[in-house]
């Protein structure tokens, strides 16, 4: 969890340490859930809103692999059907990532 915090800054806009990854203003809220806090402001936030899998509910080994088909251009309906989701599934996968 600690790798997460020097990479983070807070969240809240009106807040003085909003945009700076200042290391001592910022400290973990949550382990079981990967939450962060500002001890400036107090606003809390997942340590994974950044990441690409942040709000999925699929298993992040079946994302990652998926990914890795979609930048292989194997068609859309044989990854999904390899990894047991939708072809829709796939397909928003394949625009959140395009938008990268």
């Amino acid at each position: 969890m600690n790798e997460y915090i020097s990479q983070q800054s807070c969240r809240n806009k009106s807040c003085s340490n909003y945009g700076k990854n200042d290391k001592k203003s910022i400290s973990v809220h949550d382990k079981k859930q990967d939450r962060l806090r500002c001890k400036l402001c107090g606003k809390t936030w997942s340590a994974h809103y950044k990441e690409f899998h942040y709000g999925l509910h699929t298993d992040l080994t079946k994302i990652r692999r998926a990914i890795d088909m979609i930048r292989a251009e194997i068609p859309i309906r044989k990854i999904a059907r390899l990894i047991d989701v939708s072809a829709g599934t796939v397909m928003r996968w394949k625009k959140k990532l395009s938008k990268q």
